[in-house]
């Protein structure tokens, strides 16, 4: 763990309890101990000195902060059809690992309109990440309910299809690059007039594979 999350860091004083006091104890926290900790909202690392610890939780004292500016090596909006939310949920460590900036959620034509959102579950996922690689932001998320709505938001959106311009072509700080659920889009959502690129993979791909594979491209 490469800091600890806490909405309150900066606070002169906290108590931390809960699933995060576990993290400490599996750490073998001890008095006087220095814990880094961070609230992903501001550019600071927050120091604080364990002064007390009991049976369910631990008391912190802020000794120092430092200013820790983090920017992303570049601007990677991705999108994605909505799936499974299992499978969302499993590729957001992945996404927010690489360093992608956005990640907008879409209900197209071949998305199951069934499959419900945990936002606060994904964010969790998100903190959790952060907190094992160091990423002092969190991808940010958000939802469409067709693709209509997100077409009337994004202008320069790329679909990654089997057919279109090389992939590398496109700047990835000025294009959000769609991935389509399983079977790719709709004829009607072909048709629309919007940009193509291909990806050179040998087999087909899953949905989260295709996803991370673009994030991949641009970013390592």
């Amino acid at each position: 763990m490469q800091f600890l999350y806490h909405s309150k860091s900066g606070d002169a004083s906290l108590v931390i309890d809960n699933e995060a006091f576990l993290h400490l104890r599996a750490r073998r926290i001890k008095i006087n101990d220095t814990l880094v900790l961070k609230n992903l909202k501001d550019s600071f690392a927050y120091y604080y000195k364990c002064i007390e610890i009991s049976r369910r939780s631990c008391v912190l004292n802020l000794q120092d902060k430092k200013e820790e500016k983090q920017e992303l090596k570049s601007y990677i909006h991705l999108a994605l059809a909505v799936i499974d939310p299992k499978i969302i949920e499993k590729t957001l460590p992945f996404l927010n690992e690489l360093g992608v900036a956005k990640l907008s959620l879409v209900y197209m034509d071949y998305s199951q309109k069934n499959f419900k959102l945990d936002f606060q579950r994904m964010e969790k996922i998100l903190i959790e990440s952060s907190q094992q690689c160091g990423r002092a932001s969190l991808m940010e998320l958000e939802i469409f309910e067709n693709f209509d709505k997100f077409g009337q938001k994004y202008n320069n959106i790329v679909l990654i299809d089997f057919e279109g311009d090389e992939l590398t072509n496109f700047n990835p700080n000025k294009y959000v690059f769609l991935i389509g659920a399983e079977g790719g889009f709709s004829q009607k959502e072909k048709q629309k007039n919007i940009k193509k690129a291909k990806l050179h993979a040998n087999f087909i791909l899953k949905a989260q594979t295709a996803l991370v594979g673009v994030a991949s491209k641009f970013i390592i």
